[in-house]
């Protein structure tokens, strides 16, 4: 028992960071995520939507799903 309760938490620990890697990637130093939503002025999570999908690099964000942006907006305190 103690065994799956280790591995559930394990990955639930490991499916948080996840998201965190893919933006983390690319979104560093001046290009923070933080840095960029300043920019752009974006303050919900729909503005982030719109402006990954409809924006000029929203070629790069293709592959990211609308959960996954839900999710950066989430960490980001985002409405």
């Amino acid at each position: 028992m103690k065994t799956i309760i280790a591995i559930l938490i394990t990955a639930l620990i490991f499916s948080n960071n996840a998201f965190a890697l893919k933006c983390d990637k690319c979104h560093k130093d001046e290009k923070s995520l933080e840095n960029m939503l300043n920019q752009r002025g974006v303050k919900t999570k729909q503005e982030l939507i719109n402006t990954l999908r409809n924006g000029p690099k929203a070629k790069l964000h293709k592959n990211l799903t609308n959960e996954d942006i839900e999710e950066a907006g989430k960490q980001l305190n985002l409405k």
